[in-house]
């Protein structure tokens, strides 16, 4: 399927539905118009399980496992209805992650209408908004596009 709009989907907002209570898909389905595809790659799920070690290691991982397996049944519950597509891209070994999307989102210009990078990430906004439209939760429940 062809989508009009690519929204590439960073960390932060797969934990968003459990941190935030905020149906994000949803917010970013109607706000924008046209069809909507949504893009979530393998080095987001390797940057939450980082993190998730990091947790276990300070024994504060309870809270953060209970709000990633939300956050996975969350996207697994809306795939289809949302065109929720997986890549198994990660990043080169020089690279972060916010670098690694970015090169991604650039990249995905040439090839997609409109491509938006949903992120609460404060520096990756800044980074990215030279590049593509950024999608993010403002007031903890609101979707906002800038």
């Amino acid at each position: 399927m062809q989508f009009n709009n690519l929204v590439v989907l960073d960390a932060n907002f797969i934990l968003a539905p459990v941190q935030f209570k905020v149906d994000y898909l949803e917010q970013i389905n109607f706000k924008l118009h046209g069809t909507t595809g949504f893009l979530i790659f393998k080095q987001i799920f390797d940057e939450l399980k980082a993190k998730a070690n990091r947790f276990e290691r300070q024994k504060k991982s309870a809270q953060f496992e209970s709000q990633l397996k939300a956050g996975k049944s969350y996207l697994k519950h809306n795939k289809s209805k949302y065109h929720i597509q997986y890549s198994n891209t990660v990043k080169n070994g020089t690279e972060t992650t916010d670098e690694f999307l970015l090169r991604k989102v650039i990249t995905l210009k040439k090839k997609y209408d409109h491509v938006y990078l949903a992120t609460n990430d404060k520096n990756l906004r800044r980074k990215a908004r030279i590049h593509v439209s950024v999608i993010l939760i403002r007031q903890g429940k609101k979707i906002a596009i800038i």
